[in-house]
């Protein structure tokens, strides 16, 4: 067994893995830049987090993370629903009752800042985990192909395994990678926080805990999170000047309210804002390798070696995965520090890699949407993507219903909606005339931007 391991950063992948290390009996030093959570849950909105600025913006915990919590961390999971986080049941359509075989799925929306809290919450009163906050692991340190430490702030704690969980901005992996894909996201993101108002009832959303607006030219949503607080958010591209000013919060405001399925959450006194409109640019989906001598004991987890979108809620679910195949590896080849780099490895490439491409290929296709549709040049109606259609026509055959599910909530892979069956099933439920519900029933990106004119004046 691994003598010292050091977890580097303090973000989900990072606070997971030095859980369940410290759990399996190492030693855990747990490195975080950041300084640490606030006492109260109720003071987390404050929560300083300048090297994890996602947090400032909405957060969808799709079924694997919810799945992994459950099951990896149960004491995690169940303080995480004492502290005011609400589940959405996504065993069958609402309304319907589940048979007795389905697969149980549930997922949740929550600011990931309280997420991170009750985790702080957890490895607070676990063994075996020092936590150093405020400090910045510079270098890893290596000594005759072997992990020997890392270097913080011009000192040297010694470790046998270092597990760098520091996200896309990793000042650690730059040293073994042998080469990075890159592929922009297209897109700027413009969110805000809101609390809904005490005696105000929670208004319901469709499915999924987020009511969606957009879809030709820029995108939006609005999500509910835990303790009755909610985030708008808009997505435009990088270059349109026109939703640029979305940046400002009065324009912001005047963009939330043109959505007319926000109004039940927007209306007067209904709820306040409790944040400033953050803004987020310069995304990229990003995929590294390293390189064949890269030192045993050096365990990336996290965005570290993969980044995509932030928006589809991919990355929590793939940060928990991540920590939870490390822990998986440690247990079966314990001080092999080199079978577990390349067990993890191996691990991202199967099951992170689809993931990847199936990002890379969705963010090409709307980017080119969008900018058809704001130079003026609108492309014909395609039609939902082939996910979101069987989807919904889930709500008339439980088995198309599930394997959606499945693939949405990253239990499935990508392409495991792509077979004969469901395209059968799915044209059996299109011939009872069957038609799909209206996600988002407006505004258009003509509307919105005249909107916005007509508030700037």
């Amino acid at each position: 067994m691994a003598a010292r391991i050091v977890v580097a950063g303090g973000g989900i992948a990072g606070l997971s893995a030095a859980l369940l290390l410290a759990r399996q009996g190492y030693a855990v030093d747990l490195v975080e830049r950041d300084g640490p959570p606030p006492k109260d849950l109720g003071d987390v909105q404050e929560w300083q987090r300048p090297g994890a600025p996602q947090v400032r913006h909405p957060h969808m915990f799709l079924g694997l993370f919810r799945h992994l919590l459950h099951t990896r961390l149960p004491d995690v999971h169940e303080d995480l629903l004492a502290h005011g986080v609400d589940e959405v049941d996504m065993t069958a359509p609402p309304g319907v009752e589940a048979p007795a075989d389905a697969t149980e799925l549930a997922s949740f929306g929550s600011r990931r800042a309280t997420v991170e809290w009750v985790l702080h919450r957890a490895l607070q009163g676990q063994a075996g985990v020092r936590v150093h906050h405020g400090l910045s692991v510079r270098e890893v340190v290596v000594d005759r192909g072997r992990v020997r430490g890392v270097r913080v702030n011009g000192a040297v704690i010694d470790a046998d395994a270092v597990v760098d969980a520091t996200g896309r901005r990793s000042p650690l992996v730059g040293a073994f990678t042998k080469e990075v894909e890159e592929s922009p996201c297209g897109n700027v993101y413009h969110s805000r926080f809101y609390r809904l108002l005490d005696g105000v009832p929670k208004p319901p959303t469709f499915l999924v805990p987020v009511v969606f607006a957009g879809g030709a030219g820029f995108g939006g949503g609005l999500y509910a999170h835990d303790n009755r607080t909610f985030a708008v958010v808009f997505a435009r591209l990088p270059e349109d000047e026109a939703l640029g000013r979305l940046r400002e919060t009065g324009t912001f405001e005047a963009a939330a309210n043109a959505v007319a399925q926000f109004e039940p959450w927007l209306r007067p006194g209904s709820a306040e804002p409790i944040g400033d409109v953050v803004p987020m640019a310069g995304l990229t989906n990003t995929w590294r390798e390293l390189t064949p001598d890269t030192p045993s004991g050096y365990l990336p987890i996290g965005d570290v070696l993969c980044t995509t979108d932030p928006i589809l809620g991919r990355g929590a679910s793939f940060a928990l995965a991540g920590a939870a195949e490390l822990s998986d590896l440690m247990g079966r080849h314990g001080a092999d520090l080199e079978a577990v780099g390349a067990g993890l490895r191996a691990y991202v490439r199967r099951t992170v890699r689809p993931w990847y491409e199936d990002g890379v290929h969705d963010d090409v296709e709307r980017t080119r949407s969008w900018r058809a549709t704001v130079d003026g040049r609108p492309e014909p109606p395609s039609g939902l993507p082939p996910a979101v259609l069987t989807a919904l026509a889930g709500q008339q055959d439980h088995h198309l219903w599930e394997l959606a599910q499945l693939r949405a909530n990253l239990m499935a892979s990508p392409d495991s909606l792509d077979t004969p069956e469901v395209r059968e099933r799915l044209d059996a439920v299109l011939a009872t005339g069957w038609e799909p519900p209206v996600l988002s029933p407006g505004p258009s990106y003509t509307e919105l931007t005249d909107a916005l004119a007509a508030h700037n004046g």
